[in-house]
């Protein structure tokens, strides 16, 4: 189907993957809603990305009913229709279990999670009338393996992972995909958030070109994927493992801690 014409809503588009989503998705072509918190870079990125005609920004936080409804109203009234939604926006905080502040966790669910479903059912009914659209979820590699410091995180993508497998199932013949990212550590904007000296040293394994991230999920609009993509490819293994052998994944990663 490609990518040229088509209208695509990206989330936390100002910065880190949703930025260079957003950019790869305009060269090929495509019309895009440009959501995030951060006002002034995200107009700035939509004039670079042709103006009204090809790219409006459109103030959003996820945390919002009253916000995200008014994007997907403001999508759909600006270029007529939504094609594919990008949940990207998300955020991570690292600490242990023990140390981390109960708050940590509400304020991860309430973006990383509950966003992602609050912008999902907003634009769902769109999408299910029309009987043609994608959403794509940003999870994480850590939304399928677990690691020391990381435990309120990967709950967060642990839980994403699951509604977003229940959802390819639920829109099973209804011409609506469900794609499924799992990108290992990139440096982007997360880093921001998320204390660097709190990475277990198994996530070296895991890391990857934040180009790299936004390049594969291009390609995942463009072939209307609905399934899974984990990247590097190589990631499939550390989550098969950790899947398949637990008690062994637990030992290695109390070693490379």
């Amino acid at each position: 189907m490609g990518i040229q014409q088509q209208v695509i809503v990206i989330t936390g588009a100002s910065s880190g993957f949703g930025e260079l989503i957003a950019r790869r998705c305009a060269t090929a072509g495509a019309r895009l809603v440009l959501a995030a918190r951060t006002t002034d870079k995200l107009e700035q990125l939509a004039a670079e990305l042709g103006g009204p005609q090809r790219a409006i920004a459109v103030p959003t936080d996820v945390t919002s009913d009253d916000d995200v409804a008014r994007m997907i109203e403001r999508a759909i009234g600006h270029f007529g229709r939504i094609d594919v939604l990008v949940n990207n926006a998300g955020f991570g905080l690292l600490d242990r279990i023990a140390d981390a502040p109960l708050a940590d966790l509400q304020h991860m669910m309430d973006v990383n999670v509950y966003g992602a479903i609050r912008c999902t059912r907003a634009v769902l009914p769109h999408m299910l009338a029309r009987r043609n659209g994608q959403i794509v979820m940003m999870a994480s590699l850590g939304g399928l393996v677990w690691a020391e410091n990381m435990g309120y995180y990967v709950g967060t993508k642990f839980a994403l992972v699951g509604i977003s497998r229940t959802l390819m199932v639920e829109l099973g013949g209804s011409g609506v995909h469900c794609a499924l990212i799992c990108p290992g550590i990139a440096r982007t904007g997360f880093q921001q958030y998320a204390d660097e000296a709190k990475y277990p040293r198994l996530s070296r394994l895991s890391t990857v070109s934040a180009e790299k991230v936004a390049q594969a999920t291009e390609q995942a609009i463009a072939r209307r994927l609905h399934g899974e993509l984990i990247i590097p490819w190589y990631g499939r293994i550390l989550a098969t493992a950790a899947a398949v052998f637990p008690g062994m994944a637990r030992i290695v990663m109390r070693l490379l801690r």
